[in-house]
């Protein structure tokens, strides 16, 4: 990945938002909680080891207040694992964003 292409992906907006998601893989669900999203990928923190190049599907309600919107709003993903950590709080995932759908409350 060339460094101008990495300094775009990192540029994107980045919401510090904890909030909790089921991550479901073709296999397995698993329990996350999201540590910051942005409109290409999504960082969760989770007691579980999901394998980079999994698939993964995923619902996150999203506050009004982030949106601009007088309600919240169901963000429905598909998308794929592309970093796993081991860290000393847990461990994280980094998720990149395939497709989405927006669905209100």
């Amino acid at each position: 990945m060339s460094m101008r292409h990495e300094s775009e992906l990192r540029n994107a907006i980045r919401f510090p938002l904890h909030l909790q998601v089921t991550l479901k893989t073709p296999t397995a669900e698993y329990r996350a909680k999201t540590t910051d999203i942005s409109a290409g990928g999504i960082l969760f923190h989770t007691e579980s080891e999901i394998a980079v190049g999994s698939e993964v599907e995923f619902t996150i309600e999203m506050p009004g207040d982030v949106l601009g919107t007088k309600h919240p709003v169901l963000v429905k993903c598909q998308g794929r694992v592309v970093r796993f950590a081991e860290e000393t709080s847990g461990r994280s995932v980094a998720v990149v964003i395939d497709e989405y759908h927006f669905e209100r409350i």
